[in-house]
């Protein structure tokens, strides 16, 4: 079943977040402690507003096991949902950290922040069951335009992305790594 996330699934859905912000090699993996990111990350997951809020989360579960989740929302609110966390930092005194340094989207498109299968279900389509359903969630927001980015060296993602009719539209640089700006327009 394809459903929102809830406040409650913030401590799994941060873990499997955290593979992906270890993937990008983010700068704030070396200057908060592991348990430091994490509190302040599922406090800032379990609040209405935030780029990670339970809100902008959907997720896959079968059985009652999560397979898999994805975080998105309006490209144009990407600045202000990054203030919450920026403001849960400047109470540990590192008002100049920042979770994602570069911007990644663009206005006039939904944007999918991330997606990821949980280990144990890869290979099963989760990815693809997710993607199917973002549409939906793209048009409920007002938006007929979804962008995401792809790791240039991520083929298996790619695979995946232009097999659900996303196609390169620009480049990116984020934490130093080279990404597609991929979008796919829906009805």
């Amino acid at each position: 079943m394809i459903r929102h996330a809830r406040a409650e699934d913030s401590p799994l859905l941060f873990d499997l977040l955290l593979e992906i912000f270890e993937d990008m090699e983010l700068p704030i993996l070396k200057q908060l402690a592991p348990q430091t990111f994490k509190n302040v990350m599922v406090s800032c997951m379990q609040e209405d507003f935030y780029r990670y809020s339970y809100k902008n989360g959907i997720v896959l579960e079968e059985d009652g096991v999560i397979m898999g989740c994805c975080y998105g929302y309006k490209g144009e609110l990407e600045q202000a949902l990054n203030l919450p966390f920026q403001q849960a930092l400047a109470s540990y005194g590192m008002e100049d950290v920042l979770l994602f340094p570069d911007a990644e989207t663009f206005a006039g498109e939904w944007y999918l922040d991330s997606l990821v299968t949980a280990k144990d279900h890869r290979g099963k389509g989760v990815a693809g069951k997710l993607l199917a359903a973002l549409p939906t969630f793209a048009r409920d927001a007002g938006e007929s335009i979804i962008g995401l980015n792809c790791d240039k060296v991520n083929d298996r993602a790619r695979h995946v992305y232009e097999k659900n009719g996303f196609v390169a539209h620009s480049e990116l640089t984020l934490s130093g790594h080279l990404y597609d700006h991929m979008q796919k327009a829906i009805d």
